[in-house]
């Protein structure tokens, strides 16, 4: 998450529980001692009386759902209820584009259900949740990214999908085989490029917007920091972290195997490629 160069920070959940909030060097701002967090999803730039902050949506192991906020200026991590958001059973949340200032989030539960939920603040003790949209799909999504207007999603044993986020309703467009691994999406140069992490490759597989195959890619050395031997979960920003290697934004890629976190330059990912190859 970034409003300002060299403030962006990245929110991170700890394999022994809790969250930590750490600027682009790496150095600790905050943190919250809690329970394991299994998926995160931020949004940037959120007005909250005057104050810039960032709104975090987190699932917990046992399916329930936490929120937070970001103060942008401090880095400061607190706990912020809001009404209205599901509560439980929750497998897979991530943000998608919305026409107001207001944050929105994509939330699929253990019932195969999803939805569209709006955070604003309506001046009360709270943040309040509206649901803008739902659907329900033939299985439960286990990850999800927003892709443009819609977004893609994974299931917890593999498989690749496409949504439709236009409309009243939630729809699944089409959908491909792939690793059980974590997704992301992004926009370059008008094209979008979808990315799955597979631990087991060591890679990441890509995918154009229709789903077709590009390339596979290892994590490069970026900068500073080591490229993921074994690459989990994902999180684009095309907001600038400052300097010249981050100035248009960045992938970061938890290594699954060293429990660190790989920054990989944005404008380095390929935007297209060979069909991918088993094994490349």
């Amino acid at each position: 998450m970034a409003t300002v160069p060299w403030e962006g920070r990245l929110v991170i959940a700890s394999s022994t529980g809790g969250l930590k909030v750490v600027d682009i060097e790496g150095e600790e701002d905050s943190a919250w001692e809690g329970d394991t967090i299994t998926a995160l999803a931020s949004q940037p730039g959120f007005n909250l009386r005057g104050l810039s902050a960032s709104i975090i949506l987190a699932i917990k192991a046992d399916g329930t759902l936490k929120s937070f906020l970001v103060d942008d200026a401090r880095g400061q991590l607190i706990e912020l209820p809001v009404s209205g958001l599901p509560t439980e059973g929750i497998t897979a949340l991530c943000t998608v584009k919305t026409e107001t200032d207001d944050p929105a989030f994509l939330i699929g539960k253990a019932d195969k259900t999803l939805a569209v939920w709006r955070i604003s603040d309506k001046g009360e003790a709270t943040l309040s949740a509206q649901k803008t949209m739902d659907g329900k799909l033939a299985i439960a999504i286990s990850n999800c990214a927003a892709s443009g207007d819609d977004a893609v999603a994974t299931g917890s044993k593999g498989g690749l999908f496409s949504l439709s986020l236009n409309g009243d309703d939630v729809r699944m467009l089409q959908g491909v085989e792939s690793a059980p691994g974590k997704v992301a999406a992004l926009t370059t140069k008008d094209k979008k490029i979808i990315l799955i992490s597979d631990p087991a490759a060591g890679n990441l597989h890509a995918y154009d917007e229709n789903l077709l195959a590009l390339y596979n890619l290892k994590t490069p050395k970026a900068l500073s920091t080591p490229g993921a031997a074994n690459p989990g979960a994902l999180a684009v920003s095309t907001h600038s972290f400052g300097g010249t290697g981050f100035s248009a934004g960045l992938i970061a890629v938890a290594d699954d195997s060293t429990n660190r976190i790989a920054l990989v330059v944005l404008d380095t990912i390929p935007l297209s490629g060979a069909p991918a190859k088993s094994g490349s």
